[in-house]
């Protein structure tokens, strides 16, 4: 390893250990809390759970599970593991553009990598992303190495594809992304190679089917709360994959944009530029390194992209596009020296500069609240610990944010009550008379996450409303608390 080689593989662990120290301590968000909650599941109940509450595969919460036991369930602790993930990423990557395309471009790669606003903050926090970039990437590079060497059967490719279902059905399409690459990579032959591979990956999944046939009967992958179809969804995205998002209201890891449409445009040049610059260089200095990338990064933008627009509902949230990331570092890394004619060098210095500056924007952005609008549940937790008192009531809506409460306030676990929050009329049905119930008390505290349909508003706040008056109101960046103090109380 020369020196170039090993600096920017250790300047980009470096980078990713250091945000993963800065900022891993933030509350956690409810999809954080939900993982936890799954991985802590008693054994005999792990798959009951997963089937009824999720709509993902269990290879995560396996892992999450496997890592709480040696680093505690902290803050800081469960989202160490993405951060490991993220820099075996890194190394992996570093690895492939090394041998494929030389020291610099692998140099540049690996940096580029690291330096994304969207992959660190997917290094740092406790989700399954950093997970599936790392199994995505790592089938590829397995893969075009198969096919480049006709390998009889490629035991570790069939291995990653499985473990790719495991974790996220998005692995599906990824799979099949790969299959289009070996075909046109390898023809038949290549095509033969990676089938062979993923027939036993499929059969490894098969135990999962009537988990996943489950899900699909539930609705679980289109659910009501997804929002509409943006109508500039593709410039979000290069803005996500590009630089993070955020500068100038442009999408962020979770939400959609909210710049006007000639801002979308702009900020999406120097994206458009690199990448695009990158992808022909690539292409003359290693056609079938371009093919995998093309394959790997493309192919699955354009299902999600098509399901979206077929369904005019946004499918992906911007944080899925993540596994596409380490295809496009490759794609930018292969301009390092390999670019000549002194026109495009300073064309792509140019946006190069600009998209530094656009992701050193995102990265402030984010760091000025690094809950986006999805909780501070810890300091809900603190004002609700510091004002409850004996006798208190304590109802959560919806009853999946009751995970917050068990993990800040584990002192609650037995005391406050889960409210119903299927969205059917036995739901609401439910709901109202749990709320009746509860407004027997003299105080009633309403915790309140996201989302609420207009019927469980009328359920709960109107409700409690008709006996009790709001005595204190707090937002705690997306989550509510609220007292209610019966009229007549004095």
């Amino acid at each position: 390893m020369t020196d170039r080689s090993r600096w920017a593989l250790l300047s980009a662990a470096a980078l990713v250990v250091a945000v993963w120290a800065l900022v891993g301590g933030r509350s956690l968000w409810f999809d954080e809390l939900f993982g936890l909650h799954a991985a802590l599941r008693p054994w005999d109940d792990f798959v009951r759970f997963v089937r009824d509450h999720d709509a993902h595969p269990p290879a995560y919460y396996l892992l999450l599970r496997a890592w709480t036991r040696v680093f505690g369930t902290s803050e800081l602790a469960i989202r160490g593991l993405s951060a490991v993930l993220a820099v075996a990423a890194v190394a992996a990557l570093r690895a492939t553009a090394r041998q494929r395309l030389g020291e610099a471009p692998a140099a540049m790669a690996a940096l580029a990598l690291a330096a994304s606003p969207l992959f660190l903050q997917a290094a740092t926090e406790a989700t399954r992303y950093a997970l599936l970039t790392l199994l995505y990437s790592a089938a590829a590079w397995d893969a075009a190495s198969a096919v480049e060497r006709d390998a009889r059967f490629p035991w570790r490719l069939a291995a990653l594809g499985a473990l790719l279902l495991y974790t996220h059905y998005l692995g599906a399409v990824l799979v099949a992304s790969l299959v289009v690459f070996a075909w046109w990579e390898g023809g038949r032959r290549g095509l033969r190679t990676v089938a062979a591979a993923f027939s036993v990956s499929g059969v490894l999944f098969a135990p999962w089917l009537p988990v996943l046939w489950h899900h699909l009967s539930q609705g679980r992958f289109d659910p009501p709360w997804r929002p509409a179809l943006p109508t500039t969804l593709p410039l979000q995205l290069l803005h996500v994959v590009g630089f993070g998002g955020r500068v100038a209201g442009t999408a962020s890891y979770f939400s959609v944009s909210q710049a006007p449409l000639w801002v979308e445009l702009v900020l999406a040049v120097p994206v458009a530029v690199v990448v695009g610059l990158g992808m022909r260089t690539l292409w003359s200095r290693s056609p079938g390194l371009a093919r995998l990338v093309a394959c790997c990064a493309g192919l699955p933008a354009a299902a999600l992209l098509g399901v979206s627009l077929v369904r005019q509902s946004m499918v992906a949230y911007p944080r899925y596009f993540v596994f596409a990331l380490p295809f496009l570092a490759v794609a930018v890394g292969s301009l390092a020296g390999g670019v000549s004619a002194r026109a495009v060098r300073v064309l792509a210095a140019c946006c190069g500069a600009a998209l530094v500056a656009l992701s050193m924007g995102s990265v402030g952005l984010w760091g000025s609240n690094l809950t986006e609008r999805m909780g501070d549940r810890r300091a809900l937790a603190a004002q609700l610990r510091a004002r409850l008192q004996v006798g208190d009531v304590v109802l959560v809506y919806p009853r999946w944010e009751s995970a917050g409460v068990d993990y800040y306030m584990p002192e609650l676990r037995d005391r406050y009550v889960a409210l119903r929050s299927e969205w059917t009329d036995q739901g609401l049905r439910e709901l109202r008379e749990q709320v009746r119930v509860s407004a027997a008390a003299e105080r009633v505290w309403v915790v309140q996450g996201f989302p609420v349909p207009p019927a469980a508003f009328e359920a709960v706040y109107r409700q409690l409303a008709a006996t009790h008056r709001v005595a204190y109101f707090g937002e705690f960046d997306g989550v509510r608390l609220t007292l209610f103090v019966r009229r007549t109380a004095r």
